[in-house]
């Protein structure tokens, strides 16, 4: 059973995610926040840094977002790109959409490949490319979803179109291709830069990450998001308990300090230590009071399995991204390494935010990395003390 909560602790609103009643995901969310994923702005390139491959854009008075030249060029309003110039140049007029949150010192990612959605397909500019949900497995299906009449822009079935009837899911489509042309007609007569669409509330759209059609419920003590989310999830449930907290019977406040803890400790009596960096993410995994009497390497093997399945999740609950680098206690065979290299696979499979296994170092580090979307928990607890 999956269930999300949305509750408040301390004047901030917290996004929970449970999956067979353990917490899998814990999001602060940024009320107020100006610059959110999904925004669709007019900048105006400031510099081209062609040795980073990147533009600089100004956004509005307070925000400036990067824009990577290899991924699929930004749309100029200025002026029509004469033929064989690669990319953009300084002072042109773009149209970008934030795809990443700014992280300490790094600006907001923005992407020219716009992109709307909706609960059965999402629309973006790449013309001709179509798109499947992995999570559908029917490939009898994922045929016939390939074979529907889409053509004016880009498009990708989302997973709740294996059991919809196709003619929903392309009245749906024709909504937001109709919804892009005007944004499109709006942005080539706007002279001003800034936000010409907002995303959608960070809640929600969070949710539509996850998938709301694999909710079985949403269960929130704040009436405003209850109304906001009727419909668009199956099952949501007004908590009405004004003795007892939402936020106390998740035992909330216990929850978000243990995620502010480097320390982790395992049901074995072994433990983690997570140090996230400027550069990486480091975890190392101590035997701690764990103790194996009889064969010391299967009991190395179950301690650095457990530690495994422990650490996915721990990138899932504190938004851990980047380079992570992983020191398990030291195994003698190759097999037993391969072991813990799948349990770290399965565990990653499992999370909406793609993350992959890379390599065992020279020195025996296990290498993974996880995408960047949004700011790491602790980044965001920091961000709301400040304000």
């Amino acid at each position: 059973m999956n269930e999300a909560v949305i509750t408040k602790l301390n004047n901030l609103s917290y996004l929970l995610i449970y999956e067979d009643n353990e917490l899998v995901e814990c999001h602060p969310l940024q009320e107020n926040q100006s610059l959110q994923i999904g925004n669709i702005y007019i900048g105006r390139v400031e510099k081209v840094v062609k040795n980073i491959q990147s533009a600089f854009i100004r956004l509005d008075a307070e925000h400036v977002g990067y824009l990577p030249l290899n991924d699929k060029p930004a749309l100029v309003l200025n002026r029509t790109l004469p033929k064989g110039l690669p990319s953009i140049a300084e002072n042109d007029l773009v149209l970008v959409q934030v795809e990443q949150e700014p992280q300490k010192m790094k600006q907001a990612r923005v992407t020219g490949n716009i992109n709307i959605s909706g609960k059965y397909v999402a629309l973006d500019l790449q013309k001709g490319t179509i798109g499947v949900s992995k999570k559908i497995k029917n490939m009898e299906r994922v045929k016939a979803l390939k074979n529907l009449p889409v053509s004016t822009y880009g498009c990708v079935f989302r997973t709740a179109c294996e059991h919809m009837d196709d003619q929903i899911i392309l009245s749906e489509y024709e909504l937001l291709a109709k919804e892009m042309d005007k944004l499109i007609h709006k942005a080539s007569y706007e002279k001003r830069i800034g936000c010409i669409k907002e995303g959608s509330t960070e809640y929600v759209a969070i949710l539509e990450e996850y998938g709301t059609d694999r909710l079985d419920k949403v269960k929130t003590d704040l009436p405003e998001v209850e109304e906001r989310l009727k419909d668009i999830v199956s099952s949501v449930v007004l908590y009405g308990d004004n003795d007892y907290p939402l936020y106390k019977l998740l035992n909330l406040e216990t929850e978000t300090n243990r995620l502010l803890s480097p320390k982790v400790w395992l049901k074995s009596g072994g433990f983690l230590v997570i140090e996230p960096t400027e550069a990486m993410v480091v975890i190392d995994v101590n035997t701690g009071k764990s103790i194996g009497k009889k064969n010391k390497d299967a009991h190395i093997l179950k301690l650095n399995l457990e530690a495994a399945k422990e650490i996915v999740r721990q990138l899932r609950l504190r938004n851990l991204s980047g380079i992570i680098m992983v020191d398990f206690i030291n195994m003698h065979t190759e097999e037993d390494r391969q072991q813990v290299v799948k349990c770290l696979e399965r565990g990653l499979k499992r999370d909406k935010i793609p993350g992959y296994f890379v390599e065992i170092t020279k020195l025996g580090v296990f290498e993974l990395t996880r995408k960047k979307v949004r700011r790491p928990f602790h980044e965001a607890i920091l961000n709301h003390s400040q304000l």
